[in-house]
Protein backbone atom coordinates (compact mmCIF):
# COMPACT_ATOMS: atom_id res chain seq x y z
CA UNK A 1 0.00 0.00 0.00
CA UNK A 2 0.88 3.35 -0.71
CA UNK A 3 1.03 6.09 1.55
CA UNK A 4 -1.10 8.28 -0.32
CA UNK A 5 -3.68 5.36 -0.17
CA UNK A 6 -4.02 5.05 3.46
CA UNK A 7 -7.39 7.19 4.91
CA UNK A 8 -7.84 10.17 6.05
CA UNK A 9 -8.48 11.04 9.75
CA UNK A 10 -11.14 13.00 10.02
CA UNK A 11 -11.11 16.40 12.45
CA UNK A 12 -11.33 16.08 16.19
CA UNK A 13 -9.23 13.02 16.33
CA UNK A 14 -5.93 12.80 17.80
CA UNK A 15 -4.20 10.39 16.75
CA UNK A 16 0.18 9.49 16.80
CA UNK A 17 1.24 6.62 14.49
CA UNK A 18 4.94 6.73 15.53
CA UNK A 19 7.65 8.32 16.96
CA UNK A 20 10.93 9.18 15.20
CA UNK A 21 14.15 10.01 17.11
CA UNK A 22 16.95 11.64 15.12
CA UNK A 23 20.22 9.92 16.44
CA UNK A 24 21.82 12.30 18.80
CA UNK A 25 19.23 11.98 20.79
CA UNK A 26 19.42 8.58 21.82
CA UNK A 27 23.34 8.38 21.46
CA UNK A 28 25.59 10.20 23.16
CA UNK A 29 28.75 11.80 21.09
CA UNK A 30 31.59 9.39 22.78
CA UNK A 31 29.10 6.39 20.63
CA UNK A 32 26.95 5.72 24.01
CA UNK A 33 23.05 5.27 24.44
CA UNK A 34 21.59 7.65 27.31
CA UNK A 35 20.22 5.44 29.64
CA UNK A 36 17.56 8.19 30.42
CA UNK A 37 16.79 8.18 26.81
CA UNK A 38 16.06 4.10 27.14
CA UNK A 39 13.97 4.49 30.40
CA UNK A 40 11.66 6.96 28.15
CA UNK A 41 12.07 4.37 24.90
CA UNK A 42 10.68 1.06 27.21
CA UNK A 43 8.28 3.31 28.70
CA UNK A 44 6.75 4.17 25.22
CA UNK A 45 7.27 0.62 24.16
CA UNK A 46 5.14 -1.05 27.15
CA UNK A 47 2.46 1.68 26.26
CA UNK A 48 2.18 0.33 22.34
CA UNK A 49 4.39 3.21 20.39
CA UNK A 50 5.75 2.78 17.68
CA UNK A 51 9.31 3.87 17.01
CA UNK A 52 12.16 4.18 14.77
CA UNK A 53 15.77 5.50 15.09
CA UNK A 54 17.17 7.44 12.11
CA UNK A 55 20.98 6.30 12.46
CA UNK A 56 24.20 6.08 10.20
CA UNK A 57 25.64 3.17 9.14
CA UNK A 58 28.56 3.81 10.96
CA UNK A 59 27.29 3.66 13.95
CA UNK A 60 25.23 0.22 12.91
CA UNK A 61 27.55 -1.66 16.23
CA UNK A 62 26.41 0.81 18.76
CA UNK A 63 22.96 -0.18 18.05
CA UNK A 64 23.45 -3.61 17.94
CA UNK A 65 25.41 -3.29 21.03
CA UNK A 66 22.59 -1.94 22.80
CA UNK A 67 19.91 -3.66 21.60
CA UNK A 68 18.16 -0.79 19.87
CA UNK A 69 16.76 -3.59 17.86
CA UNK A 70 13.03 -3.94 16.53
CA UNK A 71 12.14 -5.50 19.51
CA UNK A 72 12.50 -2.14 20.40
CA UNK A 73 12.97 0.70 18.19
CA UNK A 74 12.77 0.43 14.20
CA UNK A 75 16.78 1.29 13.33
CA UNK A 76 16.62 2.98 9.69
CA UNK A 77 20.52 2.82 8.43
CA UNK A 78 21.21 6.45 6.14
CA UNK A 79 24.55 6.54 3.94
CA UNK A 80 26.51 8.33 5.76
CA UNK A 81 27.20 10.57 9.18
CA UNK A 82 23.30 11.70 10.45
CA UNK A 83 25.74 13.74 13.15
CA UNK A 84 25.64 17.21 13.62
CA UNK A 85 23.84 17.57 9.91
CA UNK A 86 25.21 15.70 8.16
CA UNK A 87 22.56 14.95 6.38
CA UNK A 88 21.61 16.66 3.50
CA UNK A 89 18.02 18.25 3.43
CA UNK A 90 15.71 16.34 0.54
CA UNK A 91 17.82 12.93 2.16
CA UNK A 92 16.99 13.72 5.07
CA UNK A 93 13.32 14.47 3.85
CA UNK A 94 13.24 10.99 2.25
CA UNK A 95 14.85 9.14 5.12
CA UNK A 96 12.17 10.40 7.22
CA UNK A 97 9.07 9.56 5.28
CA UNK A 98 11.24 6.19 4.85
CA UNK A 99 11.37 5.95 8.33
CA UNK A 100 6.94 6.66 8.43
CA UNK A 101 6.59 4.39 5.67
CA UNK A 102 8.25 1.13 7.11
CA UNK A 103 5.89 1.90 9.97
CA UNK A 104 2.67 2.02 8.47
CA UNK A 105 2.33 5.37 9.50
CA UNK A 106 1.02 8.52 8.19
CA UNK A 107 3.88 11.34 7.98
CA UNK A 108 1.13 13.79 9.46
CA UNK A 109 0.65 11.49 12.46
CA UNK A 110 4.10 11.38 13.22
CA UNK A 111 6.23 13.03 16.15
CA UNK A 112 10.04 13.84 14.90
CA UNK A 113 12.53 14.92 17.61
CA UNK A 114 15.79 15.74 16.71
CA UNK A 115 18.82 18.01 17.79
CA UNK A 116 19.88 19.34 14.14
CA UNK A 117 18.44 22.65 12.47
CA UNK A 118 18.81 20.63 9.38
CA UNK A 119 16.49 17.50 11.11
CA UNK A 120 14.40 20.32 11.96
CA UNK A 121 13.79 22.10 8.36
CA UNK A 122 13.98 18.01 7.39
CA UNK A 123 10.98 17.09 9.90
CA UNK A 124 9.12 20.14 8.64
CA UNK A 125 9.45 19.58 4.88
CA UNK A 126 8.26 15.97 5.32
CA UNK A 127 4.79 17.69 6.60
CA UNK A 128 5.70 15.24 10.22
CA UNK A 129 2.86 16.50 12.53
CA UNK A 130 5.21 17.20 15.56
CA UNK A 131 8.76 18.41 14.96
CA UNK A 132 10.74 18.90 18.52
CA UNK A 133 14.14 20.21 19.01
CA UNK A 134 15.84 19.30 21.54
CA UNK A 135 18.53 21.25 23.17
CA UNK A 136 19.91 23.54 25.88
CA UNK A 137 17.88 26.79 26.80
CA UNK A 138 19.97 28.79 25.25
CA UNK A 139 20.75 26.98 21.90
CA UNK A 140 17.12 26.71 21.48
CA UNK A 141 17.07 29.70 19.56
CA UNK A 142 18.27 28.07 16.32
CA UNK A 143 16.46 25.34 16.34
CA UNK A 144 13.11 27.60 16.71
CA UNK A 145 14.29 29.26 13.44
CA UNK A 146 14.94 26.51 11.76
CA UNK A 147 11.14 25.37 12.32
CA UNK A 148 10.66 23.55 15.60
CA UNK A 149 7.34 23.36 16.53
CA UNK A 150 8.27 23.22 19.98
CA UNK A 151 11.89 22.93 21.94
CA UNK A 152 12.89 21.02 24.82
CA UNK A 153 15.68 20.23 27.07
CA UNK A 154 16.41 16.43 26.39
CA UNK A 155 13.15 13.52 25.82
CA UNK A 156 12.45 13.62 29.54
CA UNK A 157 10.74 16.78 29.10
CA UNK A 158 9.54 15.86 26.01
CA UNK A 159 7.99 12.60 27.79
CA UNK A 160 6.48 14.88 31.09
CA UNK A 161 4.89 17.27 28.46
CA UNK A 162 4.09 14.72 25.89
CA UNK A 163 -0.01 15.03 26.37
CA UNK A 164 -0.07 18.97 26.36
CA UNK A 165 1.84 19.02 22.79
CA UNK A 166 0.02 15.91 21.58
CA UNK A 167 -3.37 17.87 22.04
CA UNK A 168 -2.09 20.75 20.73
CA UNK A 169 -0.39 20.16 17.09
CA UNK A 170 -2.11 16.25 16.59
CA UNK A 171 -5.34 17.25 17.64
CA UNK A 172 -6.16 18.94 14.26
CA UNK A 173 -9.83 20.61 13.52
CA UNK A 174 -10.02 19.97 9.80
CA UNK A 175 -8.53 17.66 7.35
CA UNK A 176 -4.95 17.85 6.50
CA UNK A 177 -3.99 18.99 3.38
CA UNK A 178 -0.38 17.57 3.64
CA UNK A 179 1.30 15.77 2.64
CA UNK A 180 -0.97 13.73 0.06
CA UNK A 181 -4.15 15.48 0.54
CA UNK A 182 -4.80 16.32 -3.42
CA UNK A 183 -8.52 16.69 -3.56
CA UNK A 184 -7.99 20.68 -1.78
CA UNK A 185 -5.89 21.29 -5.30
CA UNK A 186 -8.02 19.56 -7.36
CA UNK A 187 -10.54 21.88 -6.02
CA UNK A 188 -8.86 25.16 -6.48
CA UNK A 189 -7.68 23.79 -10.45
CA UNK A 190 -11.51 23.12 -11.17
CA UNK A 191 -12.50 27.27 -9.91
CA UNK A 192 -9.71 30.13 -9.53
CA UNK A 193 -9.35 30.75 -5.74
CA UNK A 194 -9.84 34.34 -4.45
CA UNK A 195 -7.22 34.38 -1.52
CA UNK A 196 -8.63 36.09 1.96
CA UNK A 197 -5.79 35.92 4.69
CA UNK A 198 -5.40 36.85 8.55
CA UNK A 199 -1.93 38.20 9.80
CA UNK A 200 -0.77 37.03 12.95
CA UNK A 201 -0.62 33.24 13.22
CA UNK A 202 -0.99 32.53 9.46
CA UNK A 203 1.76 34.93 7.11
CA UNK A 204 3.89 35.32 10.66
CA UNK A 205 4.41 32.68 13.17
CA UNK A 206 2.88 34.19 16.84
CA UNK A 207 5.34 36.11 18.74
CA UNK A 208 5.45 37.33 22.37
CA UNK A 209 4.74 40.76 21.32
CA UNK A 210 2.84 41.58 18.59
CA UNK A 211 5.16 44.24 17.02
CA UNK A 212 7.54 41.29 16.59
CA UNK A 213 5.36 39.73 14.49
CA UNK A 214 7.63 40.74 11.39
CA UNK A 215 6.99 39.35 7.39
CA UNK A 216 9.70 37.09 6.43
CA UNK A 217 11.42 37.87 2.93
CA UNK A 218 10.39 34.90 1.32
CA UNK A 219 6.45 35.36 2.44
CA UNK A 220 6.71 38.35 1.00
CA UNK A 221 8.32 37.48 -2.58
CA UNK A 222 5.71 34.40 -2.36
CA UNK A 223 2.59 36.73 -1.53
CA UNK A 224 3.83 39.13 -4.36
CA UNK A 225 3.98 35.95 -6.91
CA UNK A 226 0.19 34.69 -5.93
CA UNK A 227 -0.98 38.74 -6.16
CA UNK A 228 0.43 38.45 -9.85
CA UNK A 229 -2.20 35.22 -10.20
CA UNK A 230 -5.14 35.98 -7.93
CA UNK A 231 -6.96 38.17 -5.84
CA UNK A 232 -5.55 38.31 -2.53
CA UNK A 233 -6.71 40.24 0.48
CA UNK A 234 -5.18 40.44 3.82
CA UNK A 235 -8.43 40.36 6.11
CA UNK A 236 -6.75 41.16 9.98
CA UNK A 237 -7.65 42.36 13.83
CA UNK A 238 -4.84 44.90 13.32
CA UNK A 239 -5.05 48.34 11.99
CA UNK A 240 -4.98 48.65 8.14
CA UNK A 241 -1.85 51.08 7.98
CA UNK A 242 -0.36 48.42 10.58
CA UNK A 243 -0.35 45.46 8.21
CA UNK A 244 -0.27 47.78 4.80
CA UNK A 245 3.71 48.70 7.06
CA UNK A 246 4.29 44.84 7.83
CA UNK A 247 3.46 43.19 4.20
CA UNK A 248 4.72 46.67 2.30
CA UNK A 249 2.67 45.22 -1.08
CA UNK A 250 0.68 47.99 -3.03
CA UNK A 251 -1.21 44.95 -5.33
CA UNK A 252 -3.37 43.23 -2.41
CA UNK A 253 -6.21 44.91 -0.73
CA UNK A 254 -5.76 45.41 2.94
CA UNK A 255 -9.16 45.03 5.80
CA UNK A 256 -8.59 46.23 9.01
CA UNK A 257 -9.89 46.07 12.37
CA UNK A 258 -11.84 42.85 11.48
CA UNK A 259 -13.00 44.94 8.45
CA UNK A 260 -14.01 48.11 9.77
CA UNK A 261 -11.66 49.94 7.08
CA UNK A 262 -10.72 48.53 3.43
CA UNK A 263 -8.43 50.31 0.68
CA UNK A 264 -6.84 47.83 -2.24
CA UNK A 265 -6.37 48.90 -5.90
CA UNK A 266 -7.81 50.75 -8.63
CA UNK A 267 -9.37 53.07 -5.67
CA UNK A 268 -11.34 50.21 -3.68
CA UNK A 269 -12.04 51.44 -0.85
CA UNK A 270 -14.82 51.86 2.40
CA UNK A 271 -15.32 52.67 5.99
CA UNK A 272 -17.77 51.48 8.62
CA UNK A 273 -20.32 54.57 8.75
CA UNK A 274 -20.71 54.33 12.34
CA UNK A 275 -17.01 55.50 12.46
CA UNK A 276 -17.26 58.67 14.29
CA UNK A 277 -19.21 57.52 17.02
CA UNK A 278 -16.87 54.93 17.68
CA UNK A 279 -13.94 56.07 18.14
CA UNK A 280 -13.90 58.63 21.00
CA UNK A 281 -15.85 56.28 23.20
CA UNK A 282 -12.78 54.00 22.76
CA UNK A 283 -10.48 56.81 23.14
CA UNK A 284 -12.06 57.00 26.56
CA UNK A 285 -12.20 53.55 27.20
CA UNK A 286 -8.61 52.81 26.81
CA UNK A 287 -7.35 56.06 28.93
CA UNK A 288 -9.05 54.05 31.75
CA UNK A 289 -8.05 50.67 30.54
CA UNK A 290 -4.47 51.98 30.92
CA UNK A 291 -4.74 53.05 34.60
CA UNK A 292 -6.60 49.79 35.86
CA UNK A 293 -4.23 47.48 34.12
CA UNK A 294 -1.18 48.99 35.12
CA UNK A 295 -2.55 48.91 39.00
CA UNK A 296 -3.94 45.74 38.79
CA UNK A 297 -1.64 43.97 36.70
CA UNK A 298 1.58 42.31 35.31
CA UNK A 299 2.83 42.12 31.88
CA UNK A 300 -0.26 42.70 30.28
CA UNK A 301 -0.13 45.05 27.14
CA UNK A 302 -2.93 47.40 25.05
CA UNK A 303 -2.97 47.03 21.45
CA UNK A 304 -4.91 49.95 20.93
CA UNK A 305 -6.51 49.64 17.22
CA UNK A 306 -8.54 52.02 15.21
CA UNK A 307 -12.08 50.30 15.91
CA UNK A 308 -11.04 47.77 18.72
CA UNK A 309 -8.60 47.48 21.87
CA UNK A 310 -6.88 44.52 22.28
CA UNK A 311 -5.88 43.10 25.87
CA UNK A 312 -2.69 40.69 25.37
CA UNK A 313 -1.97 38.58 28.51
CA UNK A 314 0.22 36.35 26.90
CA UNK A 315 3.15 37.46 29.09
CA UNK A 316 1.12 38.50 32.13
CA UNK A 317 0.99 36.04 35.61
CA UNK A 318 -1.44 33.71 35.50
CA UNK A 319 -3.37 34.88 37.74
CA UNK A 320 -3.48 38.21 36.14
CA UNK A 321 -5.96 36.26 33.53
CA UNK A 322 -9.39 36.17 35.17
CA UNK A 323 -8.84 39.44 35.79
CA UNK A 324 -8.57 40.94 32.66
CA UNK A 325 -11.51 39.80 31.45
CA UNK A 326 -13.40 41.00 34.91
CA UNK A 327 -11.69 44.53 33.64
CA UNK A 328 -13.19 43.69 30.18
CA UNK A 329 -16.27 43.45 31.49
CA UNK A 330 -16.61 46.15 33.74
CA UNK A 331 -15.67 48.32 30.43
CA UNK A 332 -18.57 47.17 29.01
CA UNK A 333 -20.91 47.84 31.90
CA UNK A 334 -19.88 51.82 31.54
CA UNK A 335 -20.16 52.35 28.00
CA UNK A 336 -22.82 50.26 26.88
CA UNK A 337 -22.53 49.01 22.94
CA UNK A 338 -19.88 47.29 23.34
CA UNK A 339 -18.60 43.41 23.07
CA UNK A 340 -15.90 41.23 24.59
CA UNK A 341 -14.10 38.85 21.44
CA UNK A 342 -11.68 36.54 22.60
CA UNK A 343 -8.46 35.55 20.28
CA UNK A 344 -5.01 33.56 21.21
CA UNK A 345 -4.09 35.37 24.53
CA UNK A 346 -5.88 38.53 24.01
CA UNK A 347 -8.96 40.11 24.56
CA UNK A 348 -10.63 42.55 22.55
CA UNK A 349 -13.36 45.44 23.41
CA UNK A 350 -15.09 46.25 20.42
CA UNK A 351 -18.58 47.81 19.09
CA UNK A 352 -21.52 45.28 19.33
CA UNK A 353 -22.55 45.36 15.43
CA UNK A 354 -23.42 43.07 13.34
CA UNK A 355 -19.87 43.14 11.08
CA UNK A 356 -16.61 41.14 11.62
CA UNK A 357 -14.05 39.18 9.01
CA UNK A 358 -16.89 37.80 7.08
CA UNK A 359 -18.68 40.79 6.15
CA UNK A 360 -15.55 42.01 4.90
CA UNK A 361 -15.14 39.13 2.74
CA UNK A 362 -18.44 39.83 1.53
CA UNK A 363 -17.98 42.90 1.01
CA UNK A 364 -15.08 42.88 -1.18
CA UNK A 365 -16.15 39.86 -3.24
CA UNK A 366 -19.26 42.24 -3.98
CA UNK A 367 -17.52 45.22 -4.37
CA UNK A 368 -15.05 43.29 -6.94
CA UNK A 369 -18.00 41.78 -9.05
CA UNK A 370 -16.96 37.95 -7.86
CA UNK A 371 -19.71 36.91 -5.44
CA UNK A 372 -21.51 36.07 -8.50
CA UNK A 373 -19.06 34.76 -10.25
CA UNK A 374 -19.43 30.22 -10.52
CA UNK A 375 -15.83 30.13 -11.87
CA UNK A 376 -14.18 31.91 -8.56
CA UNK A 377 -13.70 30.05 -5.07
CA UNK A 378 -13.16 31.66 -2.05
CA UNK A 379 -10.62 30.38 0.44
CA UNK A 380 -9.96 32.38 3.81
CA UNK A 381 -6.73 30.93 5.38
CA UNK A 382 -6.66 31.87 9.06
CA UNK A 383 -5.75 30.57 13.09
CA UNK A 384 -7.51 32.49 15.24
CA UNK A 385 -11.11 32.23 16.98
CA UNK A 386 -12.21 35.84 15.21
CA UNK A 387 -11.53 33.75 11.38
CA UNK A 388 -14.88 31.70 12.26
CA UNK A 389 -16.76 34.81 11.08
CA UNK A 390 -15.05 34.38 7.80
CA UNK A 391 -15.36 30.60 7.58
CA UNK A 392 -18.57 30.65 8.79
CA UNK A 393 -19.47 33.25 5.93
CA UNK A 394 -17.82 30.62 3.01
CA UNK A 395 -19.24 27.41 4.53
CA UNK A 396 -21.27 27.08 1.46
CA UNK A 397 -19.54 29.11 -1.04
CA UNK A 398 -16.04 28.50 -0.06
CA UNK A 399 -13.12 26.91 1.33
CA UNK A 400 -12.53 27.34 4.90
CA UNK A 401 -8.73 26.73 6.39
CA UNK A 402 -7.70 26.87 9.53
CA UNK A 403 -4.19 27.20 10.19
CA UNK A 404 -2.97 25.25 13.66
CA UNK A 405 -5.76 25.30 16.10
CA UNK A 406 -7.67 27.16 18.64
CA UNK A 407 -9.45 24.72 20.72
CA UNK A 408 -12.86 25.35 19.97
CA UNK A 409 -15.28 24.26 17.75
CA UNK A 410 -14.45 25.49 13.95
CA UNK A 411 -16.51 25.67 10.54
CA UNK A 412 -13.44 25.44 8.64
CA UNK A 413 -13.31 22.08 6.46
CA UNK A 414 -9.43 22.00 6.13
CA UNK A 415 -6.39 22.43 8.25
CA UNK A 416 -2.36 23.75 8.36
CA UNK A 417 -0.25 22.91 10.35
CA UNK A 418 2.15 26.45 10.24
CA UNK A 419 3.29 29.11 8.74
CA UNK A 420 5.48 26.61 7.07
CA UNK A 421 2.31 25.02 5.88
CA UNK A 422 1.26 27.94 4.58
CA UNK A 423 3.87 28.83 2.52
CA UNK A 424 4.29 25.09 0.68
CA UNK A 425 0.42 25.33 0.02
CA UNK A 426 1.09 28.82 -1.92
CA UNK A 427 3.85 27.24 -3.44
CA UNK A 428 2.08 24.68 -5.02
CA UNK A 429 -0.86 26.80 -5.65
CA UNK A 430 1.16 29.32 -8.03
CA UNK A 431 3.48 26.50 -9.45
CA UNK A 432 -0.10 24.60 -10.51
CA UNK A 433 -1.19 28.14 -12.46
CA UNK A 434 2.06 28.69 -13.54
CA UNK A 435 2.29 25.30 -15.48
CA UNK A 436 -1.48 25.77 -16.64
CA UNK A 437 -1.05 28.93 -17.79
Amino acid sequence: MLMEDYPYDRKGNTVVDAIILGQEVVISPDGKVRQEVLDVLNEWKRAGRRMALLVSQADKEVVLQNHLTKDLIEPVFTEGSSRKGGLEGSYYQSMLNQAALEMGARPENCIFLDTTPEGVRAGQEAFLGLVVGIAPYGLQHTLVKAGADQCVRDLKEFHSRETELICDFLQRQGEAIFPYNQEVFDVLRQKRPAIFLDYDGTLTPIVARPEDALLDKEMRDILRELSDLFTVAVVTGRDKEDVEVLVGLDEIIYAGSHGYIISGPNGLQMEHPDSAKIIPVLDAMEQELRVTLKGRTEGTQIDRKRYAIGIHYRNARPQDEGLVFSIARQMLEKFPGYKIGEGKKIVEIKPDLDWHKGKAVEWILDALKLSDRSDILPVFIGDDITDEDAFEALREKGMGILVGGHGQKTHAAYALKNVFQVKACFRKLIEMYRLNS
